[in-house]
């Protein structure tokens, strides 16, 4: 039996991709399936995955995190002055989930199964099936998380992949066919996002599960694929899509989450630029049913903004070929092309303007907008006598969608105010200029986006410094840039931790509606970081039958910030894991690891959420 003949590809070199499996899954060995054949025609097998792991938060909050008026919900009465010196920040949007969780609070404690189903029938056909399951001790009974944000991090059954496949030959050319849900990787991007690899969407969420593995968090489409094999040395691949889905950010209240009102959940936003608080219950606001004479709850509701219905893409129009050429010549490199026309996966926010007098008026909804024209280019190989393969790619986008600042946003959908005030200093003054009540007004722009990245992958065997039996280090650099993005004084485009707008403020005397001149944060035109993971294995550590691994993975943005929505890099943000794993016969795995978060400032809305985690997984 062939246990992965529904994937079909053309020869390339696999010491580097079989090295950053391993370092992103978190595993370098897999247990040995359960295999069964019935008949002379059929066979299949069946894999299945128990772990258990828990999560906990091991830093304590900074305030410089937490809106002013979570801080002190009486903020918004006092002077200017002792707001700029008192703790929090001018937003309560971006801060339920550090809220949600003390340190030393369990963020996540669940459970989990993940079964794998294949069926092969003359070697040529069959299927596969995907299925995981999770319920979260700590997340289910939370009463501060929303029903879909249970849902996600609470408990679930998800149906994964599930697909047919048929293996074909046309005068001695290898083809192949599937159709159903099921994950198509394009590109050669291990760690850095938003590059080549964007055709199935990722559900962050399930990346939050103690004990999660990337197979379970990129969401399977449903979609036809294919692929051919010319010759020895050339293949080419198609895909159409039948379903959109998009990426889940965190929900609400989550512990990662960092937006209180575009993901699952968000129901308001707040203006007044967190001096005011969020309503007890934005349903009795709706409804009129908190009277005046309650002042600080009716201010709250006063500063609430509903959410209108999601606008998702459409479900038809996505589509995408690839090209692979194997050069022997060339050092034995593989150069893929690609072309992929697809709806974005990642939610950007627009608004309606005010209907009347009250700023309440106005609505927001997310949407996805279609039809981002992607073209890429890729190689891997391997650098001679070396031993280190070298893979890298460029992606260019000349449509992609860029979410502009939300200040700018939310003075043009109150500047119809504008017309009732006499006093310039306390209009609302945007670089969206002024609509009409009613009018929408779109919160993006699209623009030429270019992503460079390079990997390299070495292993070391035995001998070396650390006496493991085996090291293996990847690192990857990569850069964005945004060839036609305007300078900020034209056009403001959203950034983490951009609480205030950057034109006048009343901290100088320039406009009675931004408190202070927000400076720093904004995007730039270039942006780049990179990434480096290394694992050490020791067989039969201290004389057991357990293979010993430790581990350890930096991340560091280095220069410039990247557009929304989902940049890649804030300037100066830095990640640190240690990890080790003990892996018992490839049946029992267990590992604990700490991750620490620093760097970039409050523009790094996740720097106080250092956290440990503990896993064991049994594989049959």
């Amino acid at each position: 039996m062939k246990a992965n003949n529904h994937s079909l590809r053309v020869r390339r070199p696999l010491l580097g991709r079989a090295v950053l499996f391993a370092l992103a899954s978190g595993a370098f060995a897999q247990a040995q399936a359960v295999d069964f054949t019935f008949g002379d025609d059929w066979s299949g097998s069946v894999q299945t995955q128990l772990s258990y792991g828990v999560s906990m938060r091991v830093e304590e909050r900074d305030d410089e995190l937490v809106g002013l008026a979570n801080i002190n919900p009486l903020i918004g009465l006092q002077p200017l002055s002792a707001q700029l010196t008192a703790p929090g920040r001018f937003s309560v949007n971006s801060d339920d989930g550090n809220l949600n969780y003390d340190d030393g609070d369990f963020f996540s404690n669940a459970v989990k199964a993940t079964s794998e189903l294949s069926l092969n029938y003359r070697e040529n056909m069959g299927a596969f099936v995907r299925a995981s399951y999770f319920y979260d001790f700590e997340n289910n009974d939370r009463r501060e998380l929303g029903k879909f944000a249970k849902q996600k991090v609470g408990k679930d059954f998800q149906l994964l992949d599930a697909f047919v496949f048929w293996n074909f030959d046309v005068s001695g050319h290898d083809g192949s066919l599937r159709l159903g849900r099921q994950v198509v990787s394009w590109g050669e991007s291990t760690f850095i996002q938003n590059g080549i690899n964007v055709i199935n969407p990722v559900d962050v969420s399930k990346l939050r599960v103690a004990g999660s593995e990337l197979k379970e968090a990129f969401l399977p489409v449903e979609m036809l694929y294919t692929t051919f094999n010319f010759t020895e040395n050339l293949s080419a691949e198609a895909l159409y899509m039948f379903e959109f889905e998009q990426t889940e950010p965190d929900p609400v209240g989550t512990y990662f989450s960092t937006n209180d009102f575009a993901t699952l959940d968000g129901e308001f936003v707040m203006l007044n630029f967190g001096r005011n608080n969020e309503p007890a219950s934005f349903a009795a606001c709706q409804r009129g049913l908190v009277p005046a004479s309650n002042a600080l709850e009716f201010a709250n509701c006063s500063a609430a903004v509903g959410r209108a219905p999601d606008r998702y893409a459409s479900d038809s129009g996505q589509y995408g070929f690839a090209v692979r050429y194997f050069a022997d010549q060339l050092m034995s490199t593989e150069f893929g092309f690609y072309f992929l026309n697809y709806h974005s996966r990642l939610p950007l926010i627009s608004g309606i303007a005010i209907t009347n007098t009250a700023p309440s008026s106005g609505r927001y909804f997310v949407e996805y907008p279609e039809d981002i024209k992607l073209y890429g280019v890729s190689f891997n190989t391997t650098l001679g006598d070396t031993g280190v393969a070298l893979q890298g790619e460029l992606s260019h986008r000349d449509n992609m969608p860029l979410q502009v600042d939300d200040v700018e946003l939310l003075f043009t959908a109150l500047s119809p105010l504008n017309n009732l005030i006499p006093a310039e200093y306390l209009r609302f003054r945007s670089q969206l200029g002024q609509v009409l009540p009613g009018e929408e007004i779109r919160g993006w722009e699209r623009h030429e986006v270019s992503q460079l990245q390079f990997t390299a992958t070495k292993v070391f065997g035995p001998g070396n410094f650390l006496r493991a039996d085996q090291i293996s280090l990847v690192g990857e650099v990569g850069g964005t840039e945004v060839w036609d993005l305007p300078d900020p004084g034209t056009l403001r485009y959203q950034g983490d931790g951009t609480d205030t707008g950057g034109g006048p403020d009343t901290a100088t005397g320039g406009s009675g509606r931004n408190p202070v001149t927000q400076i720093e944060g904004f995007p730039t035109p270039f942006s780049w970081g990179y990434r480096v993971a290394a694992r050490a294995d020791y067989p039969n550590a201290f004389g057991s039958s357990f293979t010993m691994s430790p581990r350890v993975a930096f991340n560091h943005d280095v220069n410039g910030i990247t557009p929304g929505p989902g940049g890649n890099f804030i300037e100066d943000r830095r990640s640190l894991t240690l990890g080790v794993e003990a892996n018992y016969l490839n049946k029992w795995i267990g590992d604990i690891s700490y991750t620490r978060f620093s760097g970039a400032g409050n523009l790094n809305l996740i720097h106080d959420r250092d956290f440990v985690s503990f896993t064991v997984k049994y594989s049959f």
